[in-house]
């Protein structure tokens, strides 16, 4: 079963209202489960109250039944779990997150550890110590990338500037009483989803991107065509949302949205769930214990570069994996990460020259 280009702008449109709806209004009085749905929406999509820190838990699940299911070889399953602390505007967040993949007869880990001052990076459960140099270049990056968003608009971000309305597309919502996410009291809310009236904000929020990103030097997918957003309207079925609004501050705590899929003779199931706990409140965010040389894992994947082009080769000789331990064409070798490493300390604070060295590792 292929993945539409609407699906990830549907899903790109869902992940900024996540995080635009990191603020409730300044003055919510709490809520209840005879408070109008209409109020708790706007409390819940406005105001600029901020998200420092919490713990984050999404999943992602595609099952796909008819071609689709062969193709897939079963259910896709992706998650992205645990802490952050964005509390220092100024600086790069602290985070401990867990990535895994499922599906297709594959199973991955990988992970990612910031601790404000070093960097590591784990995957298939082994952790790995950024070098020093590489961490800084990439948090000066970040610094200036965000410090330059930052400068697009005095309003900074939120849904507006990121050309989102939820009220516009969400159909019929519901008061579905009171529920509890975590530790947290919560008012839940029931809606189905206008998908044409969605996609209209997606690519609204594609448009600010891209003007963003224009800025930064960065290429920023194109808005759907009319075309492909008529392909989404009948593609999508019985599309479905719940949204948990904190019922005393009415910040989103989780937002579970599931729909069908019809698509050129393979249909399907999708779930997105994403959910904060512990919002503000102080995270525990440590280096990892034992982490090995950075290079151990550039070999590795090195190795893994070589094995695919010497797959891709269709040849089961020695002399076929020869060339495939620098680069043998199915991705990038051990040099090739060690070249860029070394682009990186070079551009120093050049963030032009610093985005110019991906392309060492382009196949």
């Amino acid at each position: 079963m292929r993945t539409p280009r609407f699906l990830a702008a549907l899903l790109l449109a869902l992940t900024a209202l996540v995080l635009g709806a990191c603020g409730g209004s300044d003055d919510d009085d709490g809520g209840s489960s005879s408070t109008d749905v209409n109020e708790l929406l706007t409390q819940t999509f406005t105001g600029d109250k901020q998200m420092d820190s919490g713990n984050v838990d999404v999943s992602f699940t595609l099952e796909a039944q008819g071609e689709g299911a062969e193709q897939l070889q079963g259910p896709v399953k992706l998650s992205l779990k645990g802490p952050f602390d964005a509390s220092d505007q100024d600086s790069l967040p602290k985070f401990d997150l867990d990535a895994t993949f499922e599906g297709a007869g594959q199973s991955l880990q990988a992970g990612a550890t910031s601790t404000g001052d070093k960097g590591f990076v784990s995957f298939q459960g082994t952790e790995y110590v950024v070098a020093d140099e590489v961490f800084q270049q990439f948090k000066t990056q970040y610094e200036q990338a965000r410090q330059q968003a930052e400068g697009q608009t005095d309003e900074g971000q939120s849904l507006a500037t990121l050309g989102l309305d939820p009220r516009k597309w969400l159909v019929d919502p519901q008061n579905a009483g009171e529920a509890t996410v975590g530790d947290t009291d919560t008012i839940k809310i029931t809606a189905g989803i206008d998908v044409a009236k969605l996609l209209d904000d997606a690519n609204k929020t594609l448009e600010a991107a891209s003007a963003i990103g224009a800025a930064q030097g960065q290429e920023i997918p194109e808005k759907l065509t009319e075309e492909q957003k008529q392909q989404a309207v009948e593609a999508i079925k019985d599309p479905r949302i719940e949204i948990y609004t904190g019922k005393d501050d009415k910040i989103m705590r989780r937002m579970m949205l599931s729909l069908g899929l019809e698509d050129q003779g393979s249909s399907g199931t999708i779930a997105f769930d994403v959910s904060i706990t512990g919002l503000n409140e102080s995270q525990d965010i440590a280096e990892p214990s034992d982490a090995q040389p950075f290079d151990q894992l550039l070999g590795q994947l090195g190795a893994l570069g070589a094995l695919g082009g010497a797959g891709g080769s269709g040849s089961g000789s020695g002399s076929g994996s020869g060339s495939g331990g620098a680069n043998g064409g199915g991705g990038a070798g051990a040099g090739d990460f060690e070249a860029y490493s070394e682009c990186l300390t070079k551009a120093g604070d050049d963030v032009q020259k610093a985005r110019d060295c991906a392309d060492l590792l382009a196949p």
